[in-house]
């Protein structure tokens, strides 16, 4: 049995990941080999669409939606609105933030 403490052993992975390892061209063979890379196919504003769907489906029976839904028929934006559109702000800042992330 070994008694290697934790700093013992990663004073030892250091020393051993300095050590390159040599590979005489191979990753650029490889890459050589490799099929170029498709533009991918814009399956986000699908996602979107069907994701808004489904969010605005689930929301029916809320009263927050039913609340908004009134105060904006009398043209009297409240709390119930301010929150549903802070929500939804969120909810497509986070989808454009992971479609950027993604595309990267």
């Amino acid at each position: 049995m070994n008694n290697l403490d934790d700093e013992d052993l990663d004073q030892w992975l250091r020393r051993s990941a300095e050590l390159a390892v040599p590979d005489d061209g191979f990753s650029a063979r490889v890459m050589r080999v490799l099929p170029a890379r498709k533009p991918q196919q814009g399956a986000l504003p699908y996602a979107l669409l069907v994701g808004g769907l489904l969010a605005g489906w689930s929301l029916l029976p809320s009263p927050l939606l039913q609340q908004a839904l009134r105060e904006w028929q009398a043209a009297a934006p409240g709390a119930s609105s301010a929150v549903l559109v802070l929500l939804l702000f969120g909810v497509g800042l986070l989808s454009c933030s992971w479609a950027l992330e993604e595309a990267a």
